[in-house]
């Protein structure tokens, strides 16, 4: 093996030289990469986890319930159809009216966790959501469906109710006001419709020449 000369050492000293700072200078983040991950992780481990709504829910109980109006009146459009929808919630009861001017359906039911949910003869039946101002839901009618939007409405708009005795026959009427100023209802004498006109909000109707003073909800709720 030839002996290397000294300008040979010196060449090959000062490229070691240059590998082994190369190499520092390859290795040195990575290890430093390595050692930032290790303390996160170590100190992720020691920080608690963040409370989940599960973890913060006492034993035992469920999601809470939403918020379920004591005493509120929606009233507003059937889609599709024409006619008006008036509910009314009074501490967990619930009723609704739907009228086109020819065809009705009286529901009731109960109201609970912002929703309503009422049936009808016939197997008519209101599902609706509250909250945001209003009742929004479903209405089966007849054999059909609809969507609806009714916003909160206050008096003298709303729902309506008379029921009376006439010279001789059964009176039942009912009326929903919208706020826009947009009527509906629908007057029986014996179960039959009879050509009534609608009154203004607050004032009697006239059946077969005999006035009719029409009930708000507070009033005819019970009776249903």
């Amino acid at each position: 093996m030839k002996r290397l000369g000294p300008v040979h050492t010196l060449a090959a000293g000062a490229a070691t030289a240059v590998a082994l700072g190369a190499l520092s200078v390859i290795t040195t983040p990575a290890a430093q990469d390595a050692g930032a991950r290790d303390a996160s992780a170590n100190a992720a481990a020691a920080s608690p986890a963040p409370a989940t709504p599960e973890a913060t829910r006492a034993p035992g109980t469920t999601e809470t319930a939403r918020p379920t109006p004591a005493k509120a009146d929606y009233a507003g459009r059937v889609k599709g159809n024409g006619g008006l929808i008036a509910i009314s919630v009074r501490d967990g009861r619930a009723i609704a009216y739907f009228c086109d001017g020819r065809i009705e359906s009286w529901l009731k039911g109960r109201a609970a966790d912002g929703r309503v949910t009422l049936s009808g003869r016939g197997g008519a039946s209101v599902v609706a959501r509250l909250g945001g101002g209003g009742a929004a839901g479903e209405l089966r009618f007849g054999g059909r469906r609809w969507d609806f939007g009714a916003p909160t409405v206050k008096k003298p708009s709303g729902l309506y109710r008379a029921s009376a005795i006439v010279r001789g026959a059964k009176v039942r009427a009912g009326w929903i006001y919208l706020d826009d100023g947009s009527r509906v209802g629908l007057t029986l004498v014996d179960g039959s419709p009879a050509d009534v006109a609608i009154p203004e909000p607050g004032e009697n109707a006239t059946v077969n020449g005999q006035e009719v003073d029409p009930k708000d909800v507070d009033e005819f709720i019970g009776e249903l």
